[in-house]
């Protein structure tokens, strides 16, 4: 109950998260829309990890397969 009242009632919208979003992150003027993709793109290091992740888990689900093919 401490943390709903404390974090979630409490943020003011006109004052706290808007101030927030408005200035803080700039999500409003002309480049707005450039600058939120920005903010959800994964980062490089992190995509080319998951991509190699992905690789790794098709490759050893394969290998599942051919050795269930076996017995």
């Amino acid at each position: 109950m401490t943390v709903d009242q404390e974090l979630l009632r409490g943020l003011d919208w006109d004052r706290g998260i808007r101030t927030a979003l408005v200035e803080g992150l700039e999500v409003t003027g002309s480049d707005s829309l450039e600058r939120s993709r920005q903010f959800l793109q994964e980062p490089p290091d992190i995509q080319s990890r998951r991509e190699d992740l992905l690789k790794r888990l098709e490759r050893l689900r394969l290998a599942k397969r051919e050795l269930q093919s076996l017995f």
